[in-house]
């Protein structure tokens, strides 16, 4: 993580001094551009990391910084390139809208009015440009959360036509005293590619980031992945114990319209504080997160048992089911449980002792959920 931060402001930075030089500006000029840079990102990272702290706002979007670095890295080079444009012809909403959609319309406000900023130092705009380009920026960012949904993406792609190409015939006015042919043309060019690229590319690249927290669940359950390898270290019998717990939270969990993926991830790691020791629910948490697991994991874990709080979602009440009944055969002796009406006989006593319990009641699992989730282990499930 903080290999990408740091990769992030090289990013930046390197866009302010590249621009300069390309520009052909006096060597004072350049070096304000990468102090700019410098203190811009400070603020910009500072931010991000802030906010990751407090409500972890990117796991609900990009899986990770990489992602994040990597947009962004794409975004600086891509204006560095928009330098040899004319000013009213640079696409600045799309690159807003795609730091938006990888992290918040605050941090694609922030991406955007840096690049305007560099251009204005480099003498590439002036006043009127600016504020068209800062209005370019506040749209892409609105275009983000507009063009999530396939709904109606003709009319939204009119908007957004129509949106950039009124912003540059205030602005052009404004900077010319005239309406020039020449620049209306371009201002026509700019909304279109912007309205096409964001109507194409934007809905791409919802679909993109959603997979990619799927594309994690199974990362982090493969066999050569780091906390997995720890996991069978620790312990032989955790380990069989937590693949069994997976693999059984993840067919329930689809058996009821559940996430299986959530499920699964978090029935692999519900005993991950054992590893630390006492307290299990806080060494869990902190170990899952310090290995980037995903945020619906952490929230499970922090539910272990129900130790500080109950299951709030039904993929975290299928993981303390499976769990604790997985428990209780591994604690009895097979021969105890050799006829299948034994173990009838302790499914039922164990899952309905936690529903009289309460247990489940703040997770949303219906009564309808419960029973086929308690006939798919009595009739279907290995449990021993």
């Amino acid at each position: 993580m903080g290999f990408m931060l740091f990769l992030m402001a090289f990013f930046g930075i390197s866009e302010g001094v590249v621009s300069g030089i390309l520009t052909g500006q006096e060597m004072d000029k350049v070096l304000a551009l990468a102090f700019l840079g410098i203190l811009y990102y400070v603020v910009l990272l500072t931010g991000m990391e802030l906010c990751r702290r407090q409500r972890d706002w990117f796991y609900e979007k990009a899986g990770n910084y990489r992602q994040i670095a990597l947009w962004h890295g794409i975004a600086c080079a891509a204006a560095v390139g928009l330098l040899f444009l004319p000013g009213f012809v640079r696409p600045l909403l799309l690159l807003s809208m795609g730091m938006s959609l990888v992290s918040n319309s605050l941090f694609g406000m922030m991406f955007g009015m840096f690049h305007g900023m560099v251009y204005v130092l480099c003498g590439q705009e002036d006043i009127y440009i600016f504020l068209c380009d800062i209005l370019l920026v506040a749209g892409g960012c609105l275009a983000a959360y507009l063009l999530e949904s396939r709904e109606n993406l003709p009319w939204k792609a009119v908007l957004l036509f129509l949106y950039v190409f009124g912003d540059m015939l205030v602005f052009s006015y404004l900077s010319f005293g005239t309406l020039e042919w020449d620049v209306l043309a371009f201002g026509a060019g700019n909304g279109l590619i912007s309205a096409m690229a964001g109507v194409v590319l934007c809905p791409v690249f919802v679909r993109r980031l959603q997979d990619a927290p799927k594309k994690r669940m199974e990362q982090i359950l493969q066999e050569n992945f780091g906390l997995v390898q720890d996991v069978r270290n620790f312990s032989a019998i955790d380990y069989d114990h937590a693949k069994k717990v997976s693999e059984l939270a993840g067919a329930c969990a689809g058996l009821v319209g559940a996430d299986p993926d959530v499920a699964s991830a978090g029935g692999f790691y519900y005993r991950l504080g054992r590893m630390l020791g006492e307290p299990f629910v806080e060494n869990g948490v902190s170990l899952a997160k310090s290995s980037h697991l995903p945020r619906p994991v952490v929230k499970i874990l922090g539910e272990y048992y129900g130790e500080e709080a109950l299951p709030s979602t039904v993929e975290s009440a299928i993981v303390h089911i499976v769990d604790s009944l997985v428990a209780k055969f591994d604690a009895l002796e097979s021969e105890a449980l050799s006829s299948a009406w034994n173990q009838d006989i302790l499914v039922y006593q164990t899952l309905n002792e936690n529903s009289a319990a309460g247990l489940y009641d703040a997770s949303g699992v219906s009564m309808n959920m419960f029973l086929k989730i308690r006939d798919y282990l009595i009739k279907e499930a290995k449990l021993f």
